[in-house]
């Protein structure tokens, strides 16, 4: 996909503008989030106000917990990004503004938030199912239906692509992971 962006972006001519503060606090605050879920999968138990508000505690096991050598290389990752975006929650806070949030919670696969934010204008492909996870075996939680503004903002893993279905004023309406081979002629229009 990030290919396809390039040459989007290149062909078009686009030049990105500099992310506002509130789109770096909701970049931030997704980075935030995808880490700790993947801890709060493993069991961690969270002290502050926002991860105690975020994550449920009631089944933690510690502030020591084991994660799986792919989970560490995903925390790794948005450890870096976190730093290179030079990002501060306020975890004295109680609440999260993502938008998705209470469907995020129950994917199977956690997508990462990437910087490349890009919104397809009018789905022109055929209907595509969305799923928790990256398997055809994965719960459907959504579908992409022809004309739908559908935003891509993350990393994408083995193939899939996690996907979310927008309004026209960005509301989130459904979301998930799909495998799918973007090309040039599936949107009306991209915006960066």
């Amino acid at each position: 996909m990030r290919r396809f962006c390039s040459l989007v972006l290149s062909g078009l001519g686009a030049v990105l503008p500099a992310a506002s503060s509130a789109s770096a606090n909701d970049y931030c605050e997704d980075l935030w989030f995808t880490r700790n879920a993947i801890m709060d999968r493993a069991g961690y138990c969270f002290g502050s106000n926002l991860g105690k508000a975020v994550f449920d505690n009631s089944d933690c096991i510690g502030k020591t917990v084991e994660i799986s050598p792919t989970d560490q290389r995903v925390v790794a990752h948005i450890q870096n990004a976190e730093r290179d975006a030079d990002c501060r929650i306020d975890t004295s806070n109680r609440q999260l503004s993502l938008r998705d949030l209470d469907r995020r919670k129950n994917l199977w696969d956690l997508p990462v938030r990437s910087e490349d934010a890009l919104a397809c204008m009018g789905w022109r492909s055929e209907q595509l199912p969305l799923r928790a996870g990256h398997s055809n075996s994965a719960p459907v939680t959504g579908k992409v239906n022809h004309g739908d503004i559908v935003g891509m903002n993350f990393v994408g893993d083995q193939g899939w692509e996690y996907l979310q279905v927008l309004t026209r004023d960005w509301e989130v309406v459904t979301a998930g992971w799909a495998k799918v081979e973007f090309s040039p002629d599936v949107c009306d229009g991209i915006i960066p």
